[in-house]
Order: structure tokens, then C-alpha cells, then sequence
């Protein structure tokens, strides 16, 4: 039960305090294990010893942190480009699309959903300023987006970008597949953003139809990883040539004439330039922890989904309205790694449980509780019982 192997993991998580505060923003950021402190300070010996020639080992940390990921992915040879957020990463993406290396006749088409994290959003809106249409979809009814969203795809579209899980409700879009399938008929390139389904729903590239997308996560949130740990999977025997581009996209690119911007093959054209390589030393550790302690992306579904389902029946069974705390319409099957809640008080309910020691937070009207395989059966039970204290007054 998941209880029982919270209760295992938490000695293993003693800096971050996770047994005597209720951590329920695991959505948003994950306390990591104590190992990863070693991974920080071998960062530092390794820099004090070797001095600029610290890089090799740097690049080693590297190529495990590409490892754990293709494991995820289910791709062992996965073309995985690093970078440190997944808004530099989109950034290489969007400038490797040929409607921005070439003089088009018409606007710049993109395809997207109102249900986006901020760093696309953000960035697509500003672009609206740049002559680009930005055509957004509606995620609801979720039922019917991947038909809506092919319908938007003509000879006219340069990119469609969506999540695989949205951000503010935690609905999984199980037929992102189709729309990725259906950009690959037209040739429009898909960029999947995977950041909320990564380490917490099993995300296999091929069951997932996304063998031809381009995909996006990283480490802040389920992987434990922390800061600087993003990742975008380039599909396999695509040659990118972005705009944007670090000089360690040289590296592969042999007898380059000189004033050539040339680009290596596969991931190598996306590389970014000189980094802080403290992170792919901390998630080296952290990954060989969870292979240590048997924590796969499958197993730790089946924490989430209890301890998911722990909070969902329990909400419901305190038979609180609608209007206070709203549960999520679609199926607890179909939900990823938080429980989200409807409420117009979303910011009063994360202030009044944070001062009685629960972390969470809110989007909007919603309230969101992310669990982590670190929290206990009592935690929770715990957590539910002041939400029932406090829907009396808040809602």
C-alpha cells in the first residue's frame, strides 16, 4: 500500500521535513531525497579538482539525466536535447520552424489550447504581436478537443503545441496521439508538453501515438530533480537547424567552414552553450535512487492514483456544495498527479492551509492538492479533516 511505502521513503527525505509538514504541492515542486545534497557536493569537488576539465565529468551527469529520460519515454535511443526550463527549449523549437526562415505570404499559423502552462502561453501570446496567429482551442469538453484541435490543422499551419496532461485541471489528454498523428500526415511539426505526465503517468511514446513529436518535461515537479532539469525529445532522423542555438551545437560538426553556422544531427542541433551542471549532478543522484528503491514511473502511478482517490472520496463523502469545493467532472482514472478543485476561493484556501502546515496551491478557481509517494495515509487523513474544518467557514 502506498501508505506503508510513504512511510519507508520518508527517512530518505529528512532535510526537506516531509514527516512533520504535509507536502501537498507535489504537483509543483517535489522534495527531493537526501541524496541529492551529495550530487551537489560532488558537483563542487569535482570543480575544485579538475578545474575547466571538470566538463567531462559534467557531460557524464549529463547522459544519465538523457538516460532517465528515455527510459520514461520508453525510447532507448531517444534524441534528448537538455536545457535549464522548458521555456528555452521551446524557444529552440519554435525558431527551427520555417515559417521563421523564410518570407511567408501569409501569417504564421500556431495551434494551441487555452489549458497551457504559462511559459507557452506567455510566449505564444507575445507573438501575436509579430503578425502570428495564434488559433486557441478550448480544452473543453475535453471529449471532443483532438477532433477540434485536427480540425484547425491545414496547409496553412507551422506548429501545433499542446500538453499531454493540462496544467490547471490535471486531466490526462489520452488522444493527444491522434492530433500528433494527424500534424505528422500534413508535415506540421507537434510539440507535446509533457512536464505533468512525466514519472507520475507511465509515458510511453508508442502507446501514446507520439513516435513523430517533439516533447517537452523535465525535473522540477514528479522526477524530484529540482531546478535545471528540462528535456526536449526530438524525433527520430529529424535535422534541425534553429535560429536560436548555443555553440555546444557545434560539437558534432566536423570540418565546419569558417563564418558556417553548422548544426550536428538529432539532438546535437538543439544543444544549448555553458551551463550550471549542479543539476544534472543532483538529478544523477536522485535517478539512481529511485532505480535503488524501485520507484518506476508504474509503480508510482499506482501511488498517485490512491492517494488521488483517497482525497477525491473523501472530499465527496464531506458533502460539501459544488459551488465550495467543485471535484473534477471528468473520471479519476483519467486524472494525473493532482486533484484539482473548483473554487472561487482558491487563494483563501491555500493561505488558511498553509498556515496550519499544508502546501498546496491555486490557479485561477482552482485549488490544486498534489500528493507525493512521501505522504502518508495519515497525512492525508489528516489534510482531509481540515478541509472539513474549514469548508464551514470558507466556503
Amino acid at each position: 500500500m502506498s501508505q506503508d511505502i510513504a512511510l519507508t521513503l520518508q527517512p530518505h527525505y529528512s532535510q526537506f521535513n516531509v514527516s512533520e509538514r504535509i507536502l501537498l504541492s507535489g504537483h509543483s515542486h517535489q522534495a527531493w531525497p537526501d541524496v541529492a545534497k551529495q550530487g551537489l557536493l560532488n558537483c563542487f569537488d569535482d570543480a575544485a579538482k579538475h578545474i575547466d576539465d571538470k566538463w567531462q565529468a559534467a557531460f557524464e551527469k549529463a547522459d544519465r539525466v538523457r538516460g532517465f529520460y528515455r527510459g520514461l519515454l520508453g525510447d532507448p535511443k531517444a534524441q534528448i536535447a537538455l536545457g535549464a526550463s522548458t521555456h528555452e527549449l521551446l524557444l529552440r523549437f519554435l525558431s527551427d520552424l520555417n515559417c521563421f526562415k523564410q518570407s511567408l505570404r501569409r501569417p504564421i499559423k500556431i495551434v494551441t489550447t487555452d489549458g497551457e502552462f504559462h511559459s507557452l502561453r506567455r510566449q505564444l501570446n507575445r507573438l501575436k504581436d509579430l503578425n502570428v496567429n495564434i488559433e486557441v482551442v478550448s480544452v473543453h469538453p475535453s471529449s471532443t478537443l483532438a477532433e477540434r484541435l485536427i480540425d484547425k490543422l491545414d496547409a496553412k499551419t507551422d506548429a501545433v503545441m499542446v500538453s499531454a496532461v493540462f496544467f490547471g485541471t490535471s486531466e490526462i489528454f489520452k488522444d493527444v496521439g491522434l492530433v500528433a498523428k494527424a500534424a505528422d500526415s500534413l508535415n506540421i511539426p507537434c510539440l507535446v508538453d509533457a512536464y505533468h505526465a512525466l514519472n507520475v503517468v507511465p509515458f510511453d511514446l508508442n502507446e501514446w501515438q507520439l513516435a513523430s513529436a517533439f516533447v517537452v518535461a523535465g525535473g522540477y515537479k514528479y522526477c524530484q530533480a529540482g531546478e535545471g532539469n528540462c528535456m526536449m525529445r526530438i524525433p527520430q532522423n529529424y535535422q534541425g537547424s534553429p535560429i536560436i542555438t548555443g555553440w555546444y551545437a557545434e560539437f558534432d560538426v566536423l570540418n565546419q567552414a569558417p563564418g558556417k553556422v553548422g548544426f550536428g544531427p538529432g539532438q546535437s542541433a538543439f544543444a544549448g552553450s555553458t551551463y550550471d551542471p549542479s543539476s544534472h549532478y543532483r538529478a544523477a543522484e536522485v535517478f539512481d535512487f529511485f532505480e535503488a528503491q524501485n520507484l518506476t514511473d508504474i509503480k508510482l502511478r499506482k501511488i498517485s492514483q490512491q492517494q488521488i482517490s483517497l482525497l477525491w472520496q473523501g472530499i465527496e463523502s464531506m458533502g460539501v456544495s459544488h459551488e465550495c469545493l467543485g471535484l473534477p467532472s471528468h473520471a479519476i482514472a483519467d486524472n494525473a498527479g493532482f486533484l484539482s478543485l473548483t473554487t472561487a476561493n482558491a487563494s483563501t484556501w491555500v493561505k488558511e492551509l498553509g498556515q496550519l502546515g499544508i502546501l498546496c496551491d491555486s490557479r485561477g478557481n482552482q485549488l490544486r492538492f498534489g500528493p507525493a509517494p512521501y505522504v502518508t495515509k495519515a497525512q492525508l487523513d489528516q489534510a482531509l479533516n481540515v478541509v472539513e474544518d474549514l469548508a464551514t467557514r470558507i466556503g
